[in-house]
């Protein structure tokens, strides 16, 4: 069982900080536990503060922002950072002790999603500071120092950046291979390594900076901790640890400012560090809990900043959509009054409303404090950064040849220059940003199901004798076997007033059948594959796409529920039974497939494929390898 998802075994270093329930992870055992999903209200006074800021915000772009410059330039013009500085918006989530506003996480994703309505860059140059910038790994591990010294200069001045990213790792992040090495001294470690698609690398002051230290383990009461090893000296591992990086150090250059197909005013780096020296005061945290912190600050971009930028894009593209079905004439009809539009329509609207709720639970769930959301946070960036693209895509087939042409292109005839296309090509980066979608699944069921693994590894432990494999068995069955009983009984919903209305109890019932259903067919495949269960990611992203549109569904019932009790809102539960009979559907059909291997055939074709086995699908044309590609004159 220890080789079980393997390649998260450095990643399992992240788990011991967190702490409390998950909704999640009680689905996936068969016993969803509701009432995490029901958080108190925001406060009035919080919601309050949010909202004047946003309306700030919204001022300030309205009047100083032009998105169609920074998309024309590829670049966001230095008055704009400034005078998003001068309204505090680089320091929503730094304390008013340290000189930032002290925002709570709904109030930061809040304003996050009004920005990137205007501009989605602007929302991720202003996210990255606050999410995975220094700012966060120093409020949550640096020491008073720190945070005293560098907390005022992000709120105010500074902007900073995220250094983990490397060219031979991607989003394998235990497997980076920049090296900070202690001096003889002691003073001052000594890095070297590369870093690519450093988001806003090429401007930033500092970065937080994850590399590998040689160091020694010594034990410190029962617990196992790590010292560097001075350079020369015998080291046990290099293990990762953070820092901050002044981007203005000897050493320290910016190779290239990466290009994309889209997100062209981001500021996104190629970095090299040689002998860059570091102090030994800007180590953050302890020496060897590196990838803990990078892995634990990551929950506030996957769970916040991603959800409110691509809520906010697939937003700004709501209205104008409508506008042009009601007015673009085909055949002597609206596009409005086609039944196919309408379907689309509908379907945009559901899941649109759902995004927004599952947001704002995740929000919510963070502003806590007490919950443990890294599978919750993982499942809204998939669900959001997944479903955006798709409702802009539809947006792209309702204006039709306009929507495949540039804003620019259309200004120049006269045409209303609203950029979809340019909104399409951007929004795939946010798929692939701080987690993509086929990383990020697999670490939802490690997480979701560690509870069966931890239980199990006993029995799949190396060299384990017959008679030692049959007690591990048999402790096994003396506890799966009245578990898998309880999983064919009904459980009680809460008595709460949200879960006995009408619209909502209905849901989570189903919720609680299904979640039964689905933890039932876990235990089946992990019997029937056992350790090999580790490869069968077709499984695992059908675990993982059920648990995440359970969440959704539950996420949009109450948040209308809430909104028609609270605001009056009837309309919502049109929304939501839309989006309801969408993610019913689609859970529905993944539970049948559990079974089915109609997969597997498309697997070995591709296996076969990757080993060269279908040489005709390459001929009739020029033929060209990926390195055929590279520039020959490639400087060194």
């Amino acid at each position: 069982m220890s080789t079980l998802f393997k390649g998260f075994e450095r990643i399992e270093e992240a788990r011991e900080r967190f702490t409390g329930e998950s909704f999640l992870a009680s689905l996936y055992d068969g016993r969803p536990d509701f009432d995490l999903l029901l958080t108190p209200p925001e406060p009035p006074e919080e919601k309050a503060a949010g909202e004047a800021f946003c309306k700030q915000v919204e001022t300030f772009l309205i009047h100083e922002v032009d998105p169609e410059e920074i998309e024309r330039q590829a670049k966001i013009p230095e008055r704009v950072i400034q005078g998003l500085f001068k309204l505090g918006a680089f320091g929503m989530k730094i304390p008013k002790e340290y000189g930032g506003l002290g925002f709570s996480y709904t109030n930061y994703g809040r304003v996050l999603t009004v920005i990137a309505s205007w501009s989605n860059i602007l929302a991720l140059t202003v996210a990255v500071p606050q999410s995975i910038g220094i700012a966060m790994p120093i409020l949550l591990f640096g020491n008073t120092d720190q945070k005293k010294k560098y907390l005022p200069l992000v709120a105010k001045e500074a902007l900073s950046a995220f250094a983990l990213t490397e060219p031979m790792t991607g989003s394998d992040a235990a497997n980076v291979r920049t090296e900070a090495v202690l001096d003889s001294t002691g003073s001052h470690f000594l890095v070297n390594g590369e870093k690519l698609w450093c988001t806003n690398g090429s401007i930033a002051r500092y970065a937080t900076l994850v590399a590998r230290v040689p160091a020694l383990r010594v034990e410190c009461d029962g617990k196992t901790e790590w010292i560097p090893a001075p350079s020369g000296q015998r080291a046990d591992d290099r293990v990762h640890s953070a820092f901050i990086l002044d981007m203005a150090a000897p050493g320290v250059l910016v190779r290239q400012r990466c290009q994309f197909e889209g997100c062209r005013g981001i500021e996104n780096a190629h970095i090299t560090l040689k002998n860059v020296q570091i102090p030994v005061e800007h180590v953050i945290g302890d020496i060897g809990k590196g990838l803990k912190y990078a892995l634990t600050i990551l929950n506030v971009g996957r769970g916040i900043s991603i959800p409110a930028i691509c809520l906010g894009m697939a937003k700004q593209a709501w209205q104008p959509t409508l506008d042009r079905a009601n007015t673009r004439i085909t055949f002597q009809k609206p596009l409005a009054e086609r039944q196919t539009q309408q379907i689309r329509i509908g379907d945009m609207a559901g899941h649109l409303f759902a995004m927004e709720a599952l947001s704002m639970l995740v929000w919510r769930l963070a502003d806590q404090h007490r919950y443990d959301i890294r599978i919750e946070a993982a499942v809204a960036k998939i669900f959001c950064s997944e479903h955006t693209i798709r409702f802009l895509r539809d947006a792209q087939v309702i204006f039709g040849g306009m929507g495949y042409e540039t804003a620019e292109s259309k200004k120049a005839r006269g045409e209303a220059a609203f950029g979809i296309e340019q909104l399409v090509r951007d929004a795939e980066m946010y798929r692939i940003g701080e987690g993509a979608t086929d990383i990020l699944r697999p670490f939802v069921v490690r997480e979701g199901l560690s509870h069966h693994l931890e239980r199990a590894k006993g029995f799949y432990a190396d060299d384990l004798s017959i008679l030692d494999q049959t007690r591990q068995a048999l402790k096994l069955a003396c506890f799966y076997l009245p578990w898998y009983f309880r999983q064919w009984r009904r459980r009680p919903l809460p008595d709460r007033r949200e879960l006995a209305h009408l619209q909502v109890r209905p849901l989570a019932r189903y919720a609680e059948r299904t979640g039964r259903r689905l933890a039932r067919e876990i235990l089946y495949a992990m019997l029937r594959f056992q350790a090999s269960f580790r490869d069968e990611q077709r499984l695992q992203n059908k675990i993982e796409a059920v648990g995440e549109d359970l969440l959704a569904m539950l996420a949009t019932v109450l948040y209308a529920e809430r909104q028609a009790r609270i605001d009056g809102r009837t309309t919502v539960w049109e929304l939501a039974e839309t989006f309801c009979a969408s993610a019913m559907q689609r859970a529905e059909q993944r539970l049948r497939e559990f079974r089915h291997h109609q997969d597997h055939l498309t697997a070995t074709t591709g296996a076969q494929a990757l080993k060269g086995y279908y040489p005709t699908l390459s001929e009739g044309i020029i033929h060209r390898r990926l390195d055929e590609y590279r520039s020959k004159d490639r400087s060194a």
